[in-house]
């Protein structure tokens, strides 16, 4: 999906950075500015998928709801689910937005256009 992202970015014409981590874990990490991360930047924008190993993305969600400075960092979860107690639970955490990954890559290009006018100046985080 991280690849997706990126070429429906592209797609776009949005251009920005994007830093992408493999599990929760690292996501606290990087936001956090721990260990290999004490350099990463403030992200403008989080993209969370909700299944990752180590650390799932509500933990994430939870994590970042309890600490007041990154609270302020805007989510989006990007996930397969869509049942509405799955959006009502991301909200509750905190996320901004909640989009089920959708079917066509054209819908994903829309999709991160609306983002991109919502949220970025030129930087991106997805996860």
């Amino acid at each position: 999906m991280a690849y997706l992202f990126r070429a429906a970015l592209d797609e776009a014409g949005v251009r920005v950075s994007v830093y992408r981590v493999s599990d929760g874990e690292q996501a606290l990490c990087f936001v956090r500015k721990l260990g290999v991360y004490h350099n990463a930047k403030r992200p403008e924008l989080l993209v969370l998928d909700i299944n990752m190993p180590r650390i799932d993305g509500w933990t994430v969600l939870s994590e970042m709801q309890a600490d007041h400075q990154l609270r302020t960092i805007p989510v989006v979860v990007l996930s397969t689910g869509s049942s509405k107690a799955d959006r009502d639970r991301a909200k509750s955490l905190g996320a901004r937005e909640y989009f089920t990954k959708p079917h066509t890559f054209e819908r994903l290009v829309e999709d991160v256009r609306n983002l991109s006018t919502q949220y970025l100046d030129h930087q991106v985080v997805s996860l």
